[in-house]
């Protein structure tokens, strides 16, 4: 049976053998000066989560299994589920036993779009730097946002946390909307032209890279 777009996690970021992996959201910003020596900068499109994934030596099987997936990801229109494989869950809770059956929701997005206040968090539930949050907003396409905590919390009696992240937040949130803490995860592509099929000799193949972009459509 075909594929679907996105590829979940189990589809494709799981089967990989990843050796090194680049997970950062680099700036998109313009920079100029003016005569009297001050540095301006101004937002230049929006900024996107981006990367490149090393794979690990592999067996003519394992080869066989991932190269499949990415001749699938090298068509038109494909896409996949990009998560953070060093940090599966919150710094504190990376299997998501202490969440337990919570279901955490987007309860608002405060006016400077930086902060965002979560509900539905275990009492005293910690949040710390560097965890991803994720959530889908938006209707044709539904766009799948990705968070870096840049602050830290911890969840009130009512379950609540307001914490900064980065990026800022989009507009078309809704309020109630389910949070993703364990492998939260971007919509992504690979960029066309950076597949490195690697060599291979009678029982390995090494040396397949490839980079990828997030995408809002």
């Amino acid at each position: 049976m075909a594929f679907t777009f996105p590829l979940t996690a189990a589809q494709f970021m799981d089967v990989l053998p990843i050796r090194d992996m680049v997970f950062d959201l680099p700036e998109a910003m313009e920079v100029s000066e003016t005569g009297g020596g001050e540095i301006l900068t101004a937002d230049l499109g929006t900024r996107l989560w981006r990367g490149k994934i090393t794979l690990a030596d592999m067996t003519s099987i394992e080869a066989d299994e991932v190269m499949s997936r990415l001749d699938v990801l090298r068509r038109t229109g494909a896409s996949f589920m990009c998560h953070d494989p060093r940090r599966p869950g919150p710094r504190l809770d990376m299997d998501g036993s202490l969440l337990g059956a919570s279901t955490p929701t987007l309860d608002a997005a405060l006016p400077n779009r930086r902060d965002i206040r979560i509900a539905g968090l275990p009492s005293g539930y910690a949040l710390r730097r560097h965890d991803y949050i994720a959530f889908a907003y938006g209707t044709n396409p539904v766009r799948h946002a990705l968070h870096r905590l840049a602050g830290q919390a911890t969840a009130n009696g009512s379950g609540q946390a307001t914490v900064e992240v980065s990026p800022a937040i989009r507009a078309g949130e809704v309020p109630g909307t389910t949070i993703t803490l364990l492998k939260p995860a971007c919509k992504a592509i690979i960029v066309p032209g950076s597949v490195q099929p690697g060599q291979h000799n009678a029982t390995l193949t090494v040396g397949v890279s490839f980079d990828w972009i997030q995408t809002l459509r």
